[in-house]
């Protein structure tokens, strides 16, 4: 309605210039006044529209910068159980471990689960490094918080089953250490099982999922008949709870904060394949 007004006057203007042109000019009545009042008047119209889309343009910017932050944070987590799982598959999970050992600098002394989830812990001697016995890993940005976050490792193996002539393939996991779960290692039973709990939710509140995303249901769920049998696997996860940086207001009332980071690697494991049975003569 505005810029019809405008260019409507601005019409009528150069149409009295036409008719009456001694009014306008250095020595007319009018001056050079009636130009510089179309002039002022659009750069005051730009000025309020600036005014109006500069939040809008700041919060697109900053979520932005939000969403980047995030998925910053999802790949250093998705790197480092793949460096996790990387470890693990050259290793036995069904070797005699030191039942004790819950310090990842102990280069004697090792545990196939407790040593694959010093990978995620932060570099030795720095300074996100608080729990002195949980150090010596690969996490220099990402610190894993033991009353929020959580670090799973499965191990399966997969065996061949007759059915009808046919060789199927068939999951079994690794008994009551399916999964191993990291926050239960320490003595602060009010935080275990952080795997079960929504990130939001207060640590005596009533736990989520029974059962983590990678049973032998689920792994089973993936193969299909025609997968070579005798094969062993490792499953390393991560859950980890992102606290929004920027923390922006609006941002927060549509997106939880903190948010859920699930990330997972499944590598081969040839330590966990079936062996066969020698035979007695």
């Amino acid at each position: 309605m505005y810029d019809h007004y405008s260019r409507l006057r601005e019409t009528c203007m150069i149409e009295i210039e036409k008719v009456f042109p001694w009014l306008h000019g250095k020595g007319g009545l009018l001056g050079s006044r009636g130009n510089k009042m179309v002039f002022k008047s659009k750069k005051a119209q730009s000025f309020v529209e600036f005014a109006l889309i500069l939040p809008i343009l700041l919060l697109i910017l900053l979520g932005v910068v939000e969403l980047t932050l995030f998925m910053g944070s999802y790949i250093n987590l998705v790197d480092l159980t793949r460096e996790a799982a990387r470890f693990a598959s050259n290793r036995d999970p069904f070797a005699l471990a030191s039942a004790g050992d819950r310090d990842c600098s102990t280069p004697n002394s090792f545990n196939f689960y407790y040593d694959t989830a010093c990978i995620f812990s932060p570099l030795q001697d720095s300074g996100s490094c608080a729990n002195a016995a949980f150090c010596n890993g690969f996490n220099s940005t990402l610190p894993i918080k033991s009353a929020e976050d959580d670090i799973l490792i499965s191990v399966f193996t997969e065996t061949g089953v007759n059915q009808g002539g046919t060789i199927v393939p068939s999951i079994t996991d690794n008994g009551a250490t399916n999964p191993w779960v990291w926050s239960n290692q320490d003595t602060d039973t009010s935080h275990d099982n952080n795997w079960r709990r929504d990130c939001n939710r207060l640590p005596n509140d009533s736990p989520g999922p029974a059962e983590p995303v990678f049973t032998a249901a689920a792994m089973q769920s993936y193969l299909n008949n025609t997968a070579m049998p005798n094969k062993g696997f490792v499953v390393v996860e991560v859950i980890y709870c992102y606290h929004q940086v920027l923390n922006i207001p609006i941002i927060s009332q549509f997106l939880p904060n903190p948010m859920k980071i699930h990330t997972y690697t499944v590598m081969p494991l040839p330590a966990a394949q079936p062996t066969p049975t020698p035979k007695t003569p």
